[in-house]
C-alpha cells in the first residue's frame, strides 16, 4: 500500500494516524539494509547484532523481516542500490555510509516519503535521521591514555623529554566517527606535545586499508628513523594491524608489551585479529566499538517505527534508551543532535585489555565466534 504524506496540518495528522494502522496490521517487513563490504570484519558484527534482534522481534511478535544486504565501499553503488531496493518496495532503512555527507539528499528524500532508517557508524551530517554509534571520541581517549600511560611505566617520565614521533592513522578525515576518534586521541596528545615540543604528531589517511598504512608507517620510519617511532594511533582495527605491526616486523621493531623496546599501538575496533594481537602481546590496546550492540540497538529503533508507523523526532533533552538486561555497551544515551536532525543513540566504549580481557565472551568478536 502506498501513500504520499502531506506535510500540512490536520491533513498530516490524518495520514500519520492511518499509517498507525497499516503498521500495526503488517506482519512481514522488508528492510534495506545497505553497509560497507562484505568482508568488512566489524560490520559482519553489526549485522549479526540485527539478525540477532530480528530473531527476537520475530518470535516476540509473530512477524516476518526479510533483510535485503548490500555491502560496498563506495558512494555511487550504495546510493544505486538503495535506489533499486526503494523502487521494490521497503519497509525500513538500515545505513551505514560509506560517505555520510553524500547521503544528505537520499537520506532526507526517505523521510519525507515516510520510510524510516537508522543510520549507524557515521552520521549523515544535516540530514533528518535516527543514528546510532558508540561514544568515538571516549574511544579515541582510551587509546591516547593507554599509549601514554604504557610509555610512563615502561620507560619512565625521561622518554617526554626525547624527541620522538606518534603516528596516527586515519579512515576518512571527512566521517563523523573519524573525527571523534582523532579528536579523543589528540585531547590526550595535543597537551602533551605543547609541553614537549620535540615530539611531533604525524597524520596520515589511509582509508581503513592495511597497505595504504603500511606504507603510511614505512615511510615515515625511513623518514625519522626506527628509534624516533615512539607509538601508533589507528582510527580503526584494520590499519594497526595490517599496516602497523607489519611494518614494525619487516623492521625487526616489533616487540612484546612487556618489552621496554615495544611500541605502542592502540586501535579502535575490536575484531578477532585485534584481540588476538593483544593476547600475544603485539597490540597494547583496543577501544572496543560494541559492533552486535550498534546493530541490535539500530535493529530495535527501526522495527520501532515500521510498527508504529511513526517516524522518531529529535528529542528536547538527554535522556537514557531503555534495555533489558546487564550489557558491557550499556547505558544507551539518547542525545539530541547537534550536526544532523534527530537523535544520536550512543554506546559506550570499553577497553582491552583495561577493561576486560581478550577473552572475554562479551567481546563482539568472541560472540561472532561462538555464533559460527
Amino acid at each position: 500500500m502506498k501513500m504520499k504524506i502531506v506535510m500540512s496540518g490536520l491533513t498530516a495528522l490524518a495520514v500519520g494516524l492511518s499509517m498507525s494502522a497499516a503498521a500495526l496490521a503488517k506482519d512481514n517487513y522488508r528492510v534495506a539494509v545497505i553497509r560497507w563490504e562484505p568482508n568488512d570484519i566489524y560490520f559482519n558484527g553489526v549485522q549479526l547484532g540485527q539478525e540477532i534482534e530480528k530473531q527476537r522481534i520475530e518470535k516476540k511478535d509473530g512477524v516476518s523481516i526479510e533483510f535485503s544486504v548490500f555491502g560496498a565501499n563506495d558512494v555511487s553503488a550504495q546510493r544505486n542500490a538503495l535506489d533499486a531496493q526503494i523502487a521494490r518496495g521497503v519497509d525500513g532503512v538500515l545505513l551505514v555510509p560509506w560517505r555520510g555527507e553524500a547521503m544528505i539528499k537520499t537520506v532526507n528524500e526517505l523521510r519525507e516519503k515516510g520510510i524510516p532508517v537508522v543510520v549507524s557508524n557515521a552520521h549523515v551530517p544535516k540530514a533528518s535521521a535516527t543514528f546510532v554509534a558508540f561514544d568515538n571520541q571516549a574511544a579515541g581517549r582510551k587509546g591516547g591514555e593507554a599509549i601514554v600511560g604504557w610509555l610512563d611505566k615502561h620507560r619512565g617520565a625521561d622518554w617526554r623529554k626525547q624527541e620522538g614521533v606518534i603516528v596516527e592513522l586515519r579512515c576518512i578525515i571527512t566521517a563523523s566517527f573519524d573525527i571523534g576518534r582523532s579528536a579523543g586521541y589528540h585531547s590526550v596528545f595535543d597537551p602533551l606535545v605543547a609541553e614537549n615540543p620535540n615530539i611531533k604528531i604525524e597524520t596520515r589517511e589511509a582509508g581503513c586499508d592495511g597497505s595504504k598504512a603500511r606504507k603510511a608507517v614505512d615511510d615515515l620510519i625511513s623518514r625519522y628513523g626506527k628509534e624516533k617511532i615512539l607509538a601508533v594511533a589507528s582510527i580503526d582495527g584494520t590499519m594497526g594491524i595490517g599496516g602497523a605491526l607489519p611494518a614494525f616486523a619487516a623492521q625487526g621493531m616489533l616487540k612484546k608489551a612487556d618489552d621496554p623496546a615495544h611500541i605502542p599501538v592502540a586501535t579502535v575496533d575490536g575484531t578477532a585479529p585485534e584481540l588476538a594481537a593483544v593476547e600475544k602481546g603485539d597490540l597494547t590496546h583496543v577501544s572496543v566499538q560494541p559492533a552486535t550492540g550498534e546493530g541490535i540497538i539500530s535493529m530495535r529503533l527501526l522495527y520501532e517505527m515500521m510498527k508504529s508507523g511513526k517516524l522518531l523526532e529529535k528529542s528536547d533533552a538527554a535522556t537514557t534508551y531503555p534495555i533489558e538486561g546487564e550489557e558491557i555497551w550499556a547505558p544507551v544515551e539518547i542525545q539530541p543532535s547537534t550536526e544532523f536532525e534527530g537523535d544520536w543513540y550512543k554506546t559506550q566504549a570499553y577497553s582491552v585489555p583495561e577493561d576486560v580481557p581478550a577473552s572475554d565472551p562479551r567481546n563482539w568478536a568472541n560472540q561472532m565466534k561462538a555464533a559460527n
